[in-house]
């Protein structure tokens, strides 16, 4: 069969979760990966993801991610897999950042549990860590980290159950309008379609070239860093945590699975290209995550165990883009997750499909295209 209700370009984390919806609708989907379905050379490596409710990005992420929330019980429900791991979420700042105060008025708004500490009650409760009294958190207790790739395979394996088909290593060359639909070609073959959801990840702005999106590609590398005991780094012992410092925006993760204590920055990265992207780590790049998890957790050695290299695809506000194409209403846009889009990626699937099926859904106005005109 070369024809579909609906083709996704692009198997990465929104693509995956957008055909685990599609099936859900009974869709005839396909989906093309240029890659293996589960790979490290986009945005999804490095193992594990944070997810929060309280969100200093804004307020209005606050809902979408409490249905995410909802709909990774039911991808756990449906597949007896464990992939949300509740560990709890500390968000911390230094004398004269506000981050984790942003993400406490969103709590406010929406009601939500968010406990605030200051740098005592911090070391109380989690002894391994070591803040100076000046610093202060929110924390959040249903928060944590999810499983990248239990989680996306997961959402694939219950999208084929669904009858939905993922294609790898068949890269896309080429897409275009046909008539009311589009049709999509690959190496391998040319797909016919009457929607197409375009979920290319860092290659959407060579997908979506017409457009001229504003979409800027950044390296990040993750760090696992060695500590001298690591039953104190363990779940149970310290949270997911996030920090903003002289050392830059840095969050983390406990123990698991692996040695080290998994750690990284979230701002800053050089402009990057996917397919020329630098995947060598070099020494030096890892001084301001030592600098901060020194400061803070005494027991890290500072030497480093693993590394990875990964891309945030960035917009110029940080926010998404869900929206229909301008041109051509058969065409759904998922782009821009600007690194902190993989805990909502079940709702956002939830909403790139009734984007496409649904010509009364209208996106939110916070991801819409038109923003940028």
């Amino acid at each position: 069969m070369t024809h579909f209700d609906t083709i996704v370009l692009g198997g990465g984390t929104m693509g995956t979760a957008a055909a685990w919806e599609l099936g859900k609708r009974g869709e005839r989907a396909l989906v093309l990966e240029q890659f293996s379905h589960v790979h490290s050379l986009g945005s999804h490596s490095g193992y594990t993801r944070v997810i929060r409710h309280a969100y200093n990005e804004g307020a209005d992420y606050v809902p979408l991610v409490l249905h995410a929330d909802e709909l990774w019980m039911e991808l756990e429900a449906e597949t007896d897999q464990l992939i949300y791991h509740r560990v709890g979420g500390l968000e911390m700042i230094a004398p004269g950042y506000d981050g984790a105060i942003r993400a406490r008025e969103t709590a406010i708004i929406h009601n939500l549990d968010y406990e605030w500490l200051d740098g005592a009650e911090i070391r109380n409760r989690w002894p391994t860590l070591r803040v100076p009294d000046s610093w202060q958190a929110g924390y959040g207790a249903r928060s944590g980290f999810l499983d990248v790739e239990t989680a996306l395979h997961a959402l694939g394996d219950q999208a084929r159950i669904l009858g939905v088909k993922i294609r790898e290593d068949e890269p896309v060359r080429a897409w275009e309008p046909d008539g009311e639909g589009v049709r999509v070609t690959t190496d391998a073959s040319t797909y016919t379609a009457d929607r197409l959801i375009v979920t290319a990840g860092a290659w959407n702005a060579r997908m979506l070239s017409q457009l001229g999106l504003p979409l800027e590609v950044r390296r990040k590398v993750l760090f696992w860093l060695e500590v001298e005991n690591e039953s104190l780094f363990v779940p149970g012992e310290i949270p997911v945590f996030m920090s903003d410092s002289d050392w830059g925006s840095i969050y983390g993760f406990p123990i698991w699975e692996r040695s080290g204590l998994k750690i990284a920055r979230h701002d800053g990265g050089a402009t990057a290209d996917p397919e020329t992207l630098d995947r060598v780590v070099r020494a030096g790049e890892e001084d301001d995550v030592v600098g901060l998890a020194r400061d803070i957790f005494p027991g890290v050695t500072g030497n480093v165990i693993e590394s990875a290299v990964c891309m945030y695809t960035v917009t110029p506000d940080e926010n998404f883009i869900v929206d229909r194409h301008p041109e051509y209403p058969q065409v759904t846009i998922g782009a821009g997750f600007s690194g902190h889009g993989f805990k909502f990626a079940t709702a956002i699937g939830e909403q790139l499909a009734a984007l496409s099926l649904e010509p009364m859904v209208s996106p939110m106005p916070m991801f819409a295209i038109d923003r940028f005109a």
